[in-house]
């Protein structure tokens, strides 16, 4: 049986490695890995998923912080101003060992457009990177996602847009080579 700790030790290097290179890059706003979430930071991803209407307020964001901080390929990355600490931006990254996907990329209202999105996207594709994975995926879920992923160099993958009979929202995936 493989060692499972040594893995989950290596990953986490190397995603560490990846966020402390940017810790100061987007005006001083420090982007770190979330291992250990106090109940306040599951308040304030919770609140700022909501409010920026990642998930709906009835949704338990903990559960999908849980599973996120303790899968072996996992990690949440948390952007806080340096002041009050306050979290004001969330990313999820994470693969399979074949491809990468990027997930609750939430960016608070008062401080879009700065380029945080751009820098959170770049910090999941060096982590995907540093963990040997040549392609990331995002779900999409609205034109205004898409044109900013696309900005990115993210294309749609095709035949993947769908319906959900319950849901008027259309999903689609899009996708990144991230060693070309």
């Amino acid at each position: 049986m493989p060692d499972t700790t040594s893995h989950r030790r290596k990953q986490n290097t190397a995603a560490n490695a990846a966020v402390s290179a940017r810790e100061d890059d987007v005006s001083g706003i420090l982007l770190s890995q979330l291992k250990s979430p106090t109940h306040d930071d599951i308040a304030a991803i919770t609140h700022l998923w909501i409010d920026t209407g990642l998930i709906p307020v009835i949704r338990d964001a903990s559960k999908d912080i849980e599973s996120c901080i303790n899968a072996d390929n996992g990690s949440l990355i948390v952007a806080r101003l340096p002041s009050n600490q306050r979290i004001i931006a969330t990313m999820m990254t994470g693969h399979d060992g074949i491809f990468g996907w990027i997930h609750y990329l939430a960016i608070a209202k008062d401080v879009q457009n700065l380029g945080l999105g751009r820098q959170l996207i770049d910090l999941a594709e060096d982590i995907l990177r540093a963990a040997k994975i040549d392609e990331s995926r995002v779900t999409i879920e609205n034109d205004e996602v898409a044109e900013f992923y696309a900005k990115l160099g993210y294309q749609p993958l095709s035949g993947t847009a769908h319906t959900k009979a319950h849901d008027s929202t259309t999903h689609s995936i899009m996708r990144k080579r991230l060693n070309p």
